[in-house]
């Protein structure tokens, strides 16, 4: 009777668990087949490109950084997404967005969805990616993509912030030199990570005090409420640049967050080739054909 009991208590724990945390994955495709995607912007000004999904943009792409769902550094199948600067202007991004609004060739939430954002701070309950740093890259040795939320403070006058509150490992676990030439887990949430906030999110200047806008995500909340705002994530973003000294060359993929226990892991893919869907068309096709006549 006892195991009976003990059984059925570790039943319910389980369901329990699966109805608090459920987890999907989401297959991002470039535009082209292989080797895929490379948006590239030669001026000062971002730019952004919208390559087929509903979500996902090239963004904030300026002084010809490069970005683009590529084979170069195939995991979890046969593509991430590649970044590649040349210079210390250069800058790219991939975003998220639940309805991004083209504004001068860049994306943004779009401001006339009051549904654009994807929760509030105090909801999100996963955020994690996983990275890649070329060992080719000669920028400082302990840069690597970093990966943002976009965030939109409102005060209680009303009155709004936007800006992004930043994940860099050099403010976590020091300025030693990153892995290269492997793809690192990083698990911001569950790890309590600090994340840096810009200036435009108005707690303070990072390039003033560091200091003063570094927190983990609770003591932003605690910072939150002291100021009697609320902070919305609005976007989630990973890339390169802004300052990025000489050239680098790195990736990510498997970009995960979540809120109130609901998550996506975003695996991003090169699309296949024609000829390769009609051969796995072709396939299944005589997969079908042979299940029939077995059960003739």
């Amino acid at each position: 009777m006892q195991n009976t009991v003990k059984l059925a208590i570790t039943c319910s724990a389980i369901v329990l668990s699966a109805s608090l945390f459920a987890q999907s994955t989401v297959t991002v495709y470039s535009q082209n087949s292989a080797p895929g995607d490379l948006f590239t912007n030669s001026g000062p000004s971002n730019q952004g490109y919208d390559f087929g999904d509903p979500n996902w943009r090239y963004n904030n792409v300026r002084n010809n950084g490069q970005v683009g769902i590529r084979t170069n550094y195939a995991r979890s199948g046969n593509g991430s997404v590649y970044f590649n600067s040349s210079s210390s202007p250069a800058k790219a991004d991939i975003e998220f967005f639940v309805d991004p609004a083209n504004v001068g060739g860049n994306f943004v939430p779009n401001p006339f969805n009051p549904a654009s954002a994807l929760g509030t701070l105090n909801q999100l309950s996963h955020l994690s990616y996983e990275w890649y740093r070329d060992s080719s890259s000669t920028t400082l040795n302990y840069l690597h993509p970093v990966l943002r939320l976009g965030i939109l403070r409102v005060n209680p006058d009303n009155s709004t912030n936007i800006g992004y509150l930043i994940f860099e490992r050099a403010y976590n676990q020091g300025t030693g030199a990153v892995p290269t030439d492997q793809w690192v887990s990083e698990d911001i949430f569950a790890s309590n990570y600090k994340l840096w906030a810009t200036a435009s999110l108005g707690f303070g200047d990072p390039n003033v005090n560091i200091n003063a806008v570094l927190k983990t995500i609770p003591d932003w909340l605690t910072a939150a409420s002291n100021a009697n705002a609320t902070l919305y994530v609005i976007s989630v973003n990973a890339g390169f640049g802004s300052g990025w000294s000489n050239t680098f060359v790195g990736a990510v993929d498997n970009i995960t967050f979540g809120f109130n226990g609901q998550y996506t892991t975003y695996n991003f893919e090169v699309v296949p080739e024609p000829a390769s869907m009609l051969a796995l068309g072709s396939g299944l096709i005589s997969v079908m054909a042979l299940r029939r006549r077995r059960k003739v």
